[in-house]
């Protein structure tokens, strides 16, 4: 039903009623009232009693959420670019305290397969991404070209783990030296930066990462709805 919604199949954004979304996607009715109200949570469709259920545009015309986990290629093509990536380092390695607090790790032992990506939107280097996985969660042999890129697949296919939901801290930071030259934006540029841990299914913290994102080409929106408690 999402991609129906972001495909714009509903002309006028009128849904149809519960019984005609059920026979269109082939589902049960108990299915199709459960998606509208992850929808309705969500903000992306707007319920008016008496009257039906509508797209909320507004809501739809958002490139980036934050509290969506986005695939970084998507979100260059969304800004209207073409992606692509340079790959820049892997490594296995012992984990910090700071990183083995995080990953609930025992930083005497634990182990960090760490990878490291520029994600580029027409050839210009955009994100920044670094990627940390503990190296006890890899029960499969991997060839390293598996990591030069987006590590959701390989944390499936290699480790045996699904990403449920991440928890991400933005703070405000400016370009150093280092970020100036591997992004090519002028030294002390602001940037977006994330901090972000991934959980899988159980709780369980499977992987850390630190991105970078290039301002000028990239915002993020978040939307706050207003509690009981907010309202007078």
């Amino acid at each position: 039903m999402r991609s129906l919604i972001g495909e714009h199949h509903f002309a006028d954004g009128r849904l149809p009623s519960e019984p005609d979304l059920a026979q269109l996607l082939g589902a049960s009715r108990a299915t199709v009232r459960q998606a509208l109200s992850s929808l309705a949570l969500e903000g992306l469709i707007v319920r008016k009693h008496g009257i039906g259920t509508f797209v909320n545009d507004y809501i739809l015309n958002i490139p980036t959420r934050l509290e969506e986990v986005w695939d970084f290629a998507e979100m260059i093509r969304l800004s209207g670019h073409s992606p692509g990536i340079r790959h820049l380092a892997l490594s296995l390695g012992p984990v910090s305290a700071t990183v083995a607090q995080k990953l609930a790790l025992e930083p005497k032992s634990a182990e960090l397969l760490t990878t490291a990506n520029i994600l580029l939107a027409d050839d210009i280097p955009v994100i920044y991404c670094v990627d940390m996985i503990p190296a006890n969660l890899v029960s499969q042999a991997y060839r390293d070209e598996e990591l030069h890129g987006p590590v959701y697949t390989f944390l499936e296919r290699r480790c045996n783990q699904r990403l449920d939901h991440n928890i991400a801290q933005v703070l405000p930071v400016v370009a150093d030296n280092r970020l100036s030259e591997l992004l090519q934006c002028p030294l002390g540029a602001p940037l977006h930066y994330f901090e972000e841990i991934g959980f899988n299914g159980n709780g369980v913290p499977i992987i850390y990462s630190e991105e970078y994102y290039r301002p000028d080409y990239f915002s993020f929106h978040v939307i706050r709805k207003m509690t009981t408690a907010g309202r007078k």
